[in-house]
């Protein structure tokens, strides 16, 4: 079935392309948004990152109707439907203090002329007062509530109201919450019926000459809402009596909004719930003892606003030009798209809890994205992004498991005779077929002998031998594996283990070294462990050589070995033998010992020409890791090398006597350590001086 093997090789492609599909779909359906999720998101977003361009003044005051005002005592005697003088005499100290325009918040359904009780001209002041100031006030109405006859007649202008609907002095006073119930859009209209009416905060703009206020936009506040300059309406009343300076420094030039903050009416959630309330603090302090405190939040803890601090964002918003849109749609669907093939890949590339740490990351990064986008007028809802990264991520990685997991086990049981794990590993992971070949690859060869075994095996027993030999492997073994290694083969009593092949490792020297160090230690306490007990034991020897290698299987096409060649390889098994020369257990060549400078401390041993080769090689001691290195370590390369410059200079005198006076940090009681070895090598070349001395020590075997 081609077609069905198609799609089985090119399921990933497949995959990605269907999240695509569905996330532009979903995106497209959707508008590119869920509102709940998204305004939740928008409002963390302002509490998160909070500077926008625009004017920071206050060109926006709110004068409060609150306890304090209620409970004055100029105040408590008047029911408040009956403020009409109140609302006169601040319309009047307003505009005497030049205040731009000025918003009552409130609807004025009742006149004072429904109670008989009352004087006819009980509102006269305050009719009056509307009438005066029609063309830079304007009051609030509702769908469902209008100011009165009186209120409507004082403010109709017939010049400029004659053919509307309703005068431009009131507006709708309303703004409509989202799906959670949070009032983030401002709009500069509602439509009640076949009418359609400006709002409060646009008729405020309109009448104050501001700029002219957009369709919709969300708010975007910089600060909780209540931090607006806010005032008692007694505190602004009595400062209109005893100081009218206090007033102008407050008011002058602003637009002014008046309304409730009583914490029982009128309260609205708004964008800025994520943030710190606002404080009270001391506001403007005139003569005679009045005072203008500002008033903080009104009810910090409810999690609401009084609605008239909406208005007063909105007219805020327009003329600071903190003005956030919605992204384009267009936007919103390519945004979701790419998240739903950033989920999908990781899905197919990764483990399960690595995906999920990625996908968290892709969230992280879309908040942080789309809280970037606030200061520059933008808003992206992340919600549908979000789920598009996550969804795919989970439908990936499920069609990869369904389509890869019958190949893996197919794959496992057939060559579960692979010697390591991570060849299995490697086999099952990959797209290829299997086949005889190998890759051009960096890596550490090791080569590790026991020494003795020859000794050994005409003084005991050949199973004892045999069960001696294997403790040891499997010491050397673990070893190994435990430094990331891989066992290449057994060479009777012999180990070629590989660093950075089959899984390719960036540090395979640093892993090399661990893993050789850890070997010697191993296979040395092993060897204390049976002297102590009167048991057969080895000591060790050990070549490291780094460089390129061809890694791959080797073989007959029945029968494959997974191995490395190369002059790599043929070197480290040239070191193999050269620490009984020099008195050490493990040796390197110059590759491993470049790789390992910085972390590791060597000694320069000697240059040797091993059997075969033409060209001599510096060797290396390894002594230990220089995080862990005590003082006698990190001396004891330099002190050597000095001798070493002798030696090669051909003062076999001079050399020999700083060798033998030279102290080693690693004592070992079946070898003589390195500086004996090159004193007494320095006595033979005195007792015979070679012809032609080129400092290189020539070895005969291998």
């Amino acid at each position: 079935m081609p077609g069905l093997t198609l799609i089985r090789r090119r399921y990933r492609e497949l995959v990605a392309l269907a999240a695509a599909a569905v996330a532009l779909s979903v995106s497209l359906l959707t508008s590119g948004t869920i509102p709940a999720i998204d305004g939740f998101f928008y409002d963390l977003s302002l509490a998160a990152y909070r500077a926008r361009p625009g004017n920071r003044g206050d060109p926006v005051a709110v004068i409060v109707v609150d306890h304090d005002s209620l409970d004055s005592a100029e105040l408590t005697p008047i029911p408040r439907v009956l403020f009409g003088p109140v609302w006169a005499k601040l319309m009047d100290g307003l505009f005497a203090a030049d205040a731009r325009t000025v918003g009552f918040d409130i609807i004025f359904s009742y006149s004072a002329g429904r109670f008989p009780a009352l004087a006819r001209d009980y509102d006269l002041s305050f009719l009056n007062a509307l009438a005066r100031y029609h063309d830079r006030i304007v009051v609030a109405r509702s769908a469902g509530g209008l100011p009165s006859a009186e209120v409507s007649g004082a403010v109709f202008a017939e010049d400029t109201d004659g053919d509307r609907d309703e005068p431009a002095a009131i507006a709708y006073a309303e703004m409509m919450p989202d799906a959670d119930g949070v009032q983030r859009l401002a709009r500069s209209t509602l439509q009640s019926g076949d009418k359609k009416l400006p709002t409060l905060a646009a008729a405020l703009l309109e009448r104050a000459k501001g700029p002219a206020m957009p369709k919709s936009f969300l708010l975007a506040p910089d600060a909780a809402l209540e931090a607006v300059p806010a005032y008692s309406l007694i505190a602004v009343l009595r400062c209109l009596d005893r100081d009218p300076a206090a007033v102008r420094a407050a008011f002058a030039g602003r637009i002014v909004l008046v309304g409730s903050n009583l914490p029982e009416e009128d309260r609205k959630r708004a964008p800025d719930r994520f943030m710190r309330p606002a404080e009270r603090g001391p506001g403007i302090a005139g003569a005679a003892g009045c005072s203008l405190p500002l008033v903080g939040a009104s009810n910090p803890k409810s999690g609401s606003i009084a609605g008239v601090f909406l208005q007063a964002a909105a007219v805020r918003a327009v003329i600071d030009g903190d003005i956030v849109r919605l992204e384009p749609l267009a936007a919103r669907a390519v945004t979701a798209t790419t998240a739903g093939l950033v989920g999908s890949a990781l899905g197919l590339v990764l483990s399960p809890w690595l995906a999920a740490v990625a996908v968290l990351a892709v969230v992280v990064g879309c908040f942080l994205a789309a809280t970037a986008l606030i200061p520059f007028g933008y808003w992206m809802p992340e919600a549908i992004p979000i789920a598009a990264a996550v969804t795919a991520m989970v439908a990936a990685y499920l069609a990869r498991f369904l389509a890869e997991e019958r190949r893996r086990r197919r794959v496992q049981r057939a060559f579960s005779h692979y010697l390591a794990p991570s060849i299995v590993d490697q086999l099952a992971e990959s797209e290829q077929e299997l086949r005889l070949g190998g890759e051009l690859r960096e890596v550490t060869v090791m080569f590790a002998d026991l020494s003795g075994f020859t000794a050994l095996s005409g003084k005991v027993a050949p199973e004892i031998l045999t069960e001696v030999t294997n403790r040891y492997l499997g010491v050397m073994v673990e070893a190994v594996e435990a430094t990331g290694g891989y066992i290449d083969k057994f060479i009777g009593d012999a180990v070629m283990a590989i660093w950075g092949a089959p899984a390719a490792a960036p540090d395979h020297a640093d892993s090399a070294a661990r893993g050789a160090s850890r070997v010697r230690d191993a296979v040395m306490a092993a060897r204390v462990a049976d002297d102590a007990r009167g048991l057969p034991g080895y000591s060790i020897k050990i070549g490291l050589n780094t460089g390129p290698a061809v890694v791959g299987n080797v073989g007959a096409p029945h029968r494959y070995n997974y191995t490395a060649i190369g002059e790599t390889v043929n070197i480290a098994a040239r070191l193999e033998s050269v620490p009984v020369d020099y008195g050490c257990r493990i040796v390197a060549g110059p590759a491993t010992a470049a790789a390992l400078a910085d972390r590791f401390v060597l000694c320069e041993l000697d240059w040797i020409r091993v059997k075969g080769k033409v060209e001599a090689i510096a060797v290396y001691q390894l002594l230990a890791e220089r995080a862990a290195a005590d003082m006698a370590e990190l001396a004891y390369p330099g002190e050597y090398d000095m001798a070493l410059e002798l030696y090669r200079a051909g003062d076999f005198a001079a050399a020999e006597a700083l060798w033998r006076a030279m102290p080693y940090p690693h004592p070992d009681a079946a070898l003589p350590p390195p500086p004996l070895v090159m004193a007494a090598r320095c006595a033979e070349l005195r007792a015979a001086p070679p012809a032609d001395w080129d400092g290189v020590f020539v070895r005969s075997t291998k």
